[in-house]
């Protein structure tokens, strides 16, 4: 039995169920791949941001733990005042404001605190060497304060103090509190005296984490950077005894090297606490380096994707049973009516079902049946006629053209059929020229026009709503010209007010944008009105910022007014001081400052004047009593002498006695002037006054050295003023104020100086290393030839200005450094960075004795690392042979610098002033720099002559 055969509705049940059941098996098993893909990757990134939402609560926890720790140590680092008892109550508040912290301290080096250890040695908070390391803590529950232990040799002392960092330790126990510190070092003056640090109590961590549930039995922990247990919601006996790599599994070894580098990730594997199969998130906590360990059992985490798909394949299953009886019960409707068809009317239907009205039957039948299909084709002209005139109408009324109308005579329905069309298309003409008559009015404002032609239906809407909107813009037109009627009357009010006060008046929006002025504004400060509006308030205003002015403009939205005075600035720049009075108003729908200027010169005078006066009375009552007490109890002592051999002294103050002398030794003549100063100063004492009395100089100052009565060599400050006695005679009057700390001083702080230029000096090398370094290190990350020669090129310069700040490190003077010996070292750099030691290219260096300043060497040491670089990598491309020559010397008061090679020469189309390379972009701009001229000769190989000039330099001979 052939498949032709079979019967036709065998046919339409097998063919939909076939199709049906590979339709459905083939959806199915794509849906329940992806569902599960997707709801594998939900519950692992679920997983993974309720690890990381912990991780970062835990973090946010501790990076407030370290705040406070920072912020105590920086307060320390400013606190002056070495009291220990003010300390301690500070740190007892700190402690009670903060429930969280488990210990408050700070820990001194010996005597950095206060200078006295030794009185306090094994007194209340301190240990027997008396350093100040109070330790207030709350570990027995009641606030207790005990002396820090072990800061000799544990880490959250002796981190910061070797390193100057911050610290946070690892878990331990200490008094049977599982904690953590967090430690700040305290710096003076650039140097360690000591920690800031607090405590923290680790249990929290496990009682929040011990509460942390994912899906039905998951759990979670923390653990430290080393991988120790800090918290377990079931083997407590593990906290703080047992590490990750205990548990001797790969993975999670793994994992606590990831934890102990600061990443975060996840990975399946047995748990050993359950013995079940799980997956572990781990999310680094940054702060410490501890990290949040989300543990869950994988059967749990992929339960709900097992469970999609067991109903996905029962959904489908039921589908292909129930696709199987709606086919049989198609194949039934189908095969009754098809067994009572002739065959010659199926192309008929179809092609009458495809809308293909030409479609006729075909005759060439048997003698007995061929009235039927001649029946059937006159059937479908009949009927597909007025069909045809039916459309052509429908199809003109679509496209607006509404004056179309039935033009073929019909007859029975299809006549009535015709003549509702024509209705239609009449009735819908007339609505249309009437609303379009509405609508035409409106457009030239014109809205007495009324709708006079209503449709039905769908169509009485559209009516309804053009007369609406008619009513509404009339209605709305009217309002409008009354309320432009209102507001030109209400404006011509305001500017006659506006423009007849006295004052200046300003309307500005909140960010100080000018809105509006009065007349009296613009003839105050000289702008025009529409100058004016392109201006801000902070424009014209000479005492406040544009950002103070927009706070007094909120100060003002809370006052809504405020007074205050400030100086307007005119066009022409004069200042004019006045007081301003502000108020919050509504302008155009928002908020803006009215403001009134009143002009207060006259009383700012008055006020400036009356001022004045009082200080003076003030100052001339308070000169006499404050003359007689400085002089008197000041370090100042005032001499008055004759301008005579030895220098006899006519007056001096009684503070004299703090060199050991008395008044009476001077006025009675037993002690002349002369018999203080020590004799190497003077030989140019008496000179001195002779050069300035002959130069006509009223007044002068010296400093020299003085013997105290008790034979002490003091410094002083002499500051002289010479007067001309009626009789021609000169008497001088001064005064003398020891300087001898402060010579000290000064000679310290010019060594210090020097140190801290040779450190800074020192750094700045240090770090262009380590940038020559990291562009070494950067280039070979590429393989691009141009790329990587870029990158040598800058590690290059930078090495070239780190081997300047070298020589300055290690120079006497720290202004100037051996060019000679700094030329010699760039170039060993350069034959060591483009490999020259593999070739016979000789690097020469002739450079005489110079001492150049940093502002020249440093553009000089670039130029030559610049031009010996062009030479070594274009100079010599077809041989391994040549010289490269470096040459400096003194001609007259102008060196000449020539760096030259013996290579294939400068090509001559190429202009070095004008050229792309970044590097002769680089000489030309150094060599302006330094005020002077480049020259390019190219006959045997390529020289450039640099000559400049240099003020600061020195040559040895």
């Amino acid at each position: 039995m052939g498949f032709n055969d079979l019967s036709i509705k065998f046919k339409l049940i097998l063919y939909i169920v076939v199709g049906v059941f590979l339709v459905l098996a083939v959806s199915t098993g794509v849906i329940i791949t992806t569902v599960t893909i997707q709801q594998e990757k939900l519950a692992y990134q679920q997983s993974i941001e309720m690890a990381r939402d912990y991780a970062n609560q835990f973090d946010g926890d501790m990076k407030k733990s370290e705040a406070i720790a920072k912020t105590l140590a920086n307060s320390m680092a400013v606190y002056s005042s070495s009291d220990r008892d003010e300390v301690n109550d500070m740190l007892r508040n700190l402690l009670l404001k903060n429930p969280s912290l488990t210990g408050v301290y700070v820990g001194y080096e010996p005597n950095a605190f206060d200078g006295k250890d030794a009185e306090y040695a094994g007194t209340n908070g301190h240990d027997e060497t008396g350093r100040f390391v109070p330790y207030w803590n709350n570990i027995n529950g009641n606030v207790s304060l005990e002396p820090l232990v072990y800061y000799e040799e544990q880490d959250y002392y002796q981190i910061p103090k070797r390193f100057m960092i911050d610290v946070v330790t690892e878990p331990y126990y200490y008094q049977g509190i599982f904690m953590v510190s967090f430690d700040s070092p305290i710096i003076k003056d650039g140097s360690f005296v000591g920690v800031g640090g607090v405590d923290v109590s680790l249990q929290y961590i496990d009682d929040v984490v011990g509460n942390v549930k994912a899906f039905d039995t998951g759990y979670a922990f923390v653990t430290g950077n080393t991988g120790i247990l800090v918290s377990h919601p079931v083997h407590k006996e593990w906290i703080a005894s047992k590490t990750l790599y205990d548990f001797g599994i790969p993975e999670i070894s793994e994992a606590a090297d990831n934890i102990k580098k600061g990443k975060g990730g996840n990975f399946e594997t047995v748990d050993p606490a359950t013995g079940k199969d799980a997956i572990m998130f781990y999310e680094p906590v940054k702060t410490g380096n501890y990290s949040f360990i989300l543990v869950v059992p994988k059967d749990e985490m992929l339960a709900g994707v097992a469970s999609l798909r067991n109903k996905l394949i029962i959904i489908s299953a039921i589908s292909i049973a129930f696709m199987g009886l709606v086919a049989y019960l198609i194949a039934m409707s189908i095969t009754r009516p098809i067994n009572n068809i002739v065959t010659s009317f199926k192309l008929i239907s179809r092609d009458a079902v495809e809308g293909k009205l030409d479609a006729r039957a075909n005759t060439d039948v048997g003698v007995d049946f061929r009235e039927i299909p001649k029946g059937l084709n006159e059937i479908l002209d009949a009927v597909t006629a007025p069909i045809r005139e039916n459309m052509r109408v429908t199809n003109a009324l679509s496209k607006g053209e509404l004056k179309t109308r039935i033009q073929l005579e019909l007859k029975g329905k299809f006549k009535q059929a015709g003549d509702t069309l024509d209705n239609f298309a009449e009735y819908l003409d007339r609505i249309v020229e009437d609303s379009n008559s509405v609508l035409t009015a409106i457009q030239n404002n014109d809205f007495s026009r009324s709708v006079r032609v209503y449709g039905e239906g769908d169509l009485r809407i559209l009516t309804n709503g053009i007369e609406q909107t008619r009513l509404s813009l009339d209605e709305a037109t009217t309002e409008r010209k009354k309320a432009e009627n209102a507001l030109r009357e209400s404006e011509k009010k305001f500017r006659t007010l506006f423009d007849s006060t006295s004052d200046a008046i300003y309307l500005h929006d909140m960010e100080g944008n000018i809105l509006e002025v009065n007349q009296l504004a613009c003839e105050r400060m000289g702008y025009t009105h529409d100058e004016f509006l392109l201006m801000k308030q902070t424009d014209i205003d000479g005492t406040f910022t544009g950002e103070y002015l927009l706070e007094l403009i909120k100060e003002l939205c809370k006052l809504k007014s405020n007074i205050f005075e400030t100086v307007h600035v005119t066009k022409s720049g004069k200042k004019l001081p006045v007081e301003l009075s502000s108020r919050l108003i509504k302008y155009e729908g928002k908020k803006a400052v009215l403001t009134i200027a009143r002009d207060i010169t006259e009383r700012k005078r008055t006020e400036k004047a009356l001022k004045e006066y009082a200080e003076q009375l003030e100052y001339s009552n308070k000169m006499k009593e404050e003359m007689e007490r400085v002089v008197n109890s000041s370090p100042v002592i005032v001499f008055k002498w004759r301008m005579e051999k030895d220098w006899p002294v006519e007056f001096v103050s009684e503070n004299v006695t703090q060199i050991g002398y008395t008044v009476e030794d001077f006025i009675s003549g037993r002690t002349k002037y002369v018999d203080i100063l020590h004799p190497d100063d003077r030989e140019r004492f008496h000179p001195l006054i002779e050069d300035h009395k002959n130069n006509h100089s009223d007044q002068f100052n010296q400093e020299y050295r003085i013997f105290t009565k008790y034979g002490d060599v003091r410094w002083v400050d002499e500051r002289t003023y010479i007067e001309m006695g009626e009789t021609g005679d000169i008497l001088l009057q001064g005064i003398i104020l020891d300087i001898t700390e402060r010579k000290k001083a000064q000679q310290a702080l010019l060594k210090n100086e020097e140190i801290r230029k040779k450190e800074i000096h020192h750094r700045v090398k240090n770090n262009l290393q380590v940038i020559s370094s990291l562009l070494f290190l950067e280039a070979e990350n590429f393989k691009d030839k141009e790329i990587i020669e870029a990158f040598l090129d800058s590690r290059n310069r930078v090495r070239s200005m780190a081997l300047i700040h070298e020589e300055l490190y290690q120079s006497g003077d720290m202004s100037t450094i051996d060019f000679a010996d700094y030329t010699q070292n760039l170039l060993n750099f350069l034959k060591k960075s483009y490999f020259m030691e593999s070739k016979s290219i000789k690097l020469n260096s002739k450079i005489e004795n110079a001492y150049l300043g940093m502002d020249t060497a440093i553009p000089l040491g670039m130029i030559i690392n610049e031009l010996v670089s062009n030479s070594l990598k274009h100079g010599f491309p077809h041989t391994s042979e040549g010289n490269v020559s470096v040459t400096l010397g003194l001609e007259g008061n102008e060196f000449i610098l020539e760096i030259s090679d013996d290579g294939i020469g400068f090509p001559e189309n190429v202009d070095f002033r004008q050229t792309t390379s970044l590097g002769l972009q680089l000489v030309t701009t150094l060599v302006d720099q330094i005020n002077g001229t480049i020259e390019l000769e190219s006959n045997k190989g390529t020289s450039f002559k640099i000559r400049f000039k240099e003020f600061k330099s020195k040559v040895k001979v």
